[in-house]
Order: C-alpha cells, then sequence, then structure tokens
C-alpha cells in the first residue's frame, strides 16, 4: 500500500508538471513555471473595489479570468443577518476588456512587452452597482465562466457626512508577495472598518509584468474585494517600451486600465484618463490624485486650483507618487514646489500623501508668508498643509543629507523621519478634527498628530507625536541588503531598481 502510495503521488507530480502552464525566458535560459495563483482561469480573481462615481450610491468592481470568458456578470445584495440573504440579488452585466500580455498597442504601434513572453492573454471585467443607500453594507459576487462564481463579499457605502477611517501606504514595489504582504495585512488588522485604502504609487516595479502584479493582488488577498482602493500612478507604473531602444517611449503599464476602474475627467487630456481623478468620498472628506510623472505639470496644477476652488468638504487631501518636498538622498522635485505647492498653499489644503522616496517623513507647514519654519510644531500652532512621505515595502533609502534644511525657507519644518523601516498610516476624520498615525509593520506606533479645523478654515495642533520609539536610521537596526523580486529572474534580466 505505501508503495502504491508513492507511485500515485509521483504519476500525479508528472501529470501536473505536463499541464502547467511555463514561460520561455529569453536568452535561453528555458522555462520557468507559472505560479498557480498566477494563471488565469476560468475562475474570477484579482477581484478589487473602486471608486468610479459617487461612494456613497455606487460601488465598482474589476476581476480576471482567463480568455475563453467572453461575457460576464456581477450580483449584488442588502448584506442582512439571514443565512440566505442572496435570494432576489440584483444582476449587473458586466463590461469585458481582453489584454494581451504579450504585447501593448501604443498610438497605433504593437509594442513588446518582453517580461510576459508566453503568457496567454486573459480578459479582465468590471461592473458598477449604482442606486446604493449610503453608508450600507452590501453582499456582491463575480462570475467568471457560467455558473462559476467567486465567494460573496461585503461592502460598505460611504456616509454622506461622520467619522471616516482609510489607511494610506507608500510603494509597496519590491519583495511584494515576501514583505510587502506583512505591511497590508498589519494595516488591514489594525483598521478593519477602513473605508478605502490610498495606494501612493509604485504598487509594482516593472509596470507591465504580470507576475509582480500577481504578487501584489495575493499579497493583499480578500482585502480588496471588501475595502475599496484608490491607486495614483508611481514611475514605476510606466514602462520604456519600444521596438528599438532609439525609439522607446514611457507607457502606463498595459494592466492598470484593465484592473482599476477609476473616474475618467474629460476635462483632461485623454493620457491622464484613471491616473488624474477626484474622489468626494463624503461631505467631509475629497480626494484629489495627481499623476506626478508628466514632464509639463502646469495642466494638473491648474485643475487642481480649479477642482479645489469648487470644492466645500471639510477635509481636502491631495496624493501623487512624487513628494513636493523630497525625503530620499539625492532626490528632488522642484517642479513640483514651483508649479503644485503655489496651489496647495492657496487653497490651504491639508494633508498632501506622497512616496517614491523610500523613507519616511512627516514636515509641516506655518500658514502666512514662506518664512524660515520654526524649529517643531507644537499643541496649539497653526498649521497651513501637513506633508508626508512614505514606504510600506522593503525597499528602504537613506534619507536626505541635511533633513529638510534646504526646504524650511519655504516655510515646512521636518517633524519625524525614519530608514530601513516599513510603515502603514491610519487616518481619522470626525467632524472638526483630523487624526493621524503612522505604524510600523509590528503594530508599533511611531508618529502621530492631531489637527483641529475651524469652520473658517483655521487649524491648529491639538496633539503631536506621541509615540516613544527612537528615530529610526540605518545605524541603528538590522542589516539591510536590499530585496528585489521574489521569482528568480533569469541572468539576462536587468536588476530591480
Amino acid at each position: 500500500m505505501k508503495n502504491s502510495g508513492i507511485r500515485l503521488a509521483w504519476a500525479a507530480s508528472i501529470a501536473f508538471a505536463c499541464i502547467a502552464p511555463a514561460i520561455a525566458h529569453p536568452g535561453g535560459h528555458g522555462p520557468a513555471p507559472v505560479a498557480p495563483w498566477q494563471q488565469g482561469s476560468r475562475w474570477p480573481d484579482r477581484i478589487i473595489l473602486t471608486f468610479e462615481s459617487d461612494p456613497a450610491r455606487s460601488l465598482a468592481v474589476s476581476w480576471r479570468t482567463s480568455a475563453d470568458v467572453k461575457a460576464t456578470v456581477a450580483e449584488i445584495a442588502l448584506a442582512t443577518p439571514d443565512a440566505r440573504f442572496d435570494i432576489g440579488a440584483t444582476r449587473v452585466n458586466a463590461e469585458t476588456s481582453p489584454l494581451d500580455l504579450q504585447s501593448i498597442a501604443h498610438e497605433g504601434v504593437k509594442l513588446p512587452m518582453p517580461r510576459n513572453e508566453g503568457l496567454p492573454a486573459v480578459h479582465y471585467h468590471s461592473a458598477r452597482f449604482d442606486g446604493l443607500e449610503p453608508d450600507t453594507l452590501y453582499a456582491y459576487r463575480v462570475q467568471g465562466a457560467d455558473g462559476v462564481w467567486s465567494e460573496w463579499f461585503q461592502a460598505r457605502t460611504a456616509p454622506l457626512t461622520g467619522p471616516v477611517k482609510f489607511i494610506y501606504v507608500g510603494d509597496a514595489q519590491n519583495g511584494i508577495l515576501s514583505h510587502w504582504s506583512r505591511t497590508i495585512r498589519a494595516a488591514f488588522q489594525a483598521a478593519p472598518d477602513a473605508r478605502f485604502i490610498l495606494h501612493a504609487g509604485d504598487l509594482v516595479n516593472r509596470a507591465s509584468r504580470d507576475y509582480e502584479w500577481a504578487e501584489w493582488f495575493k499579497a493583499s488577498g480578500f482585502i480588496h474585494g471588501m475595502i475599496p482602493a484608490i491607486p495614483v500612478a508611481g514611475n514605476h507604473e510606466y514602462e520604456a517600451l519600444g521596438l528599438t531602444e532609439e525609439s522607446k517611449q514611457r507607457v502606463l503599464s498595459a494592466l492598470w486600465r484593465p484592473q482599476f476602474r477609476l473616474p475618467v475627467d474629460t476635462s483632461l487630456p485623454e493620457n491622464m484618463h484613471e491616473t488624474v481623478y477626484e474622489v468626494r468620498y463624503s461631505k467631509d472628506v475629497h480626494i484629489f490624485v495627481l499623476d506626478s510623472n508628466f514632464k509639463d505639470f502646469a495642466p494638473q496644477a491648474q485643475w487642481l486650483d480649479t477642482k479645489l476652488a469648487a470644492s466645500d468638504a471639510r477635509w481636502r487631501i491631495v496624493t501623487m507618487h512624487h513628494p513636493v518636498y523630497s525625503s530620499g538622498r539625492d532626490r528632488d522635485n522642484k517642479q513640483l514646489r514651483d508649479t503644485v505647492l503655489p496651489v496647495l498653499r492657496k487653497h490651504n489644503v491639508d494633508l498632501v500623501l506622497q512616496g517614491h522616496d523610500h523613507t519616511y517623513a512627516r514636515g509641516m507647514m506655518q500658514p502666512g508668508a514662506q518664512a524660515p519654519a520654526r524649529t517643531a510644531l507644537k499643541k496649539g500652532d497653526e498649521l497651513a498643509v501637513m506633508f508626508v512621505n512614505s514606504v510600506s515595502g522593503p525597499k528602504q533609502y537613506k534619507f536626505k543629507e541635511n533633513g529638510w534644511d534646504t526646504y524650511r525657507p519655504t516655510g515646512v519644518n521636518l517633524e519625524r523621519f525614519s530608514e530601513n523601516t516599513q510603515f502603514f498610516q491610519i487616518i481619522e476624520v470626525d467632524g472638526d478634527t483630523l487624526g493621524y498615525t503612522a505604524w510600523t509593520a509590528d503594530g508599533q506606533l511611531y508618529d502621530s498628530v492631531e489637527v483641529t479645523k475651524t469652520a473658517a478654515g483655521r487649524k491648529t495642533i491639538k496633539a503631536t507625536n506621541t509615540s516613544r520609539m527612537p528615530i529610526r536610521r540605518f545605524e541603528g537596526t538590522a542589516p539591510y541588503e536590499g530585496v528585489k523580486s521574489d521569482e528568480p529572474a533569469p541572468a539576462s534580466a536587468p536588476a530591480a531598481q
């Protein structure tokens, strides 16, 4: 009996090896197996909620299948205590977008995506549930092939007004499944009632490499099926593609628009659709998403100026990938300070959430003329704009030399910083109060600020930095050797940046 079992197991392993898809690596390195959780199939996967319309009355969902699923549907029902809450669920037809993983059409030219060599085409599907009630728990599911359904997910629509809690994370980018997974899961454990998760760019390292997006979705698991995402395009969501080295152009990830159903603002150029957008989450909270990858930032600055002027939300938050005030060594984004900072100051924006520099930094700006900032702001001081740079993945940089001394003449002061640490942030808005906390991946409080705001817009610091953790520097933490992709790369592949 024992030998028979061994023979059966051996036969099963040979059969699996014969049917498992493989990628042929360029450079003659032979096929590498495709992870089971990367493969598209008749079953729906990579399920994620986003905001396309009014978050109080709609939810948008996207998912993936193999290319043989030509059309499909989604269902939604009011979540109740009843065991069969699903009886009478409303069915919505999905929109389907085919995606060739080996090439992308750009300006009429078919450009190869060599990092996906050997992968078959897939279909992405999306649906929007409209006519929902505010601040109400719903259950929904999505279908792959006919009769092949996902589990039921529960998600809550936005309140018209009232308390809102959300999670903000910086770059995941490298070691997504091996290392970033602990951060995003710790964030969910700390704030399971978060209303959305804001990703401040560089979700992956290689923009159109399907394996990395597969890691990203596996790392977050069911979380994004329950808590909507607000994704920001980082520089690593763009990739240089071309038929020759000389003809290469930076192109938005081929997977961005199929897998994130996001608002389209027709007042913007088409190449900014679904990377520059706004989410009016509630009467109290308004999010403005910018794409800092454009060389000419003036059109977005003008768009932001117009949108902020029209917004009557009590708390207005701007997010982009590249920071106005850089915190990574040898980095700077003067164009953003020249074009965006005047808009932020003009409208007294409350919070600016950024990534890119693979360090942690929180700085605060006082109102009034641009004069050298104080050494530190304290309880009772008045506040204009708060800036945060953060990183949730394991790729870490040295902090900018001399801190933010060169930026102090603009009126900003560096209040808290860190190196060699993965973070998630929890932000809570409740009436006239905004609470901000930054947490390490092992759940320790590293930074905190509480701000109050009058009806006239005057903000004061109620409390700041109650953490007892010392400043974290490379010199005082465990050794850092860098983290690349979890997938062994062929010798010919370029190293991760």
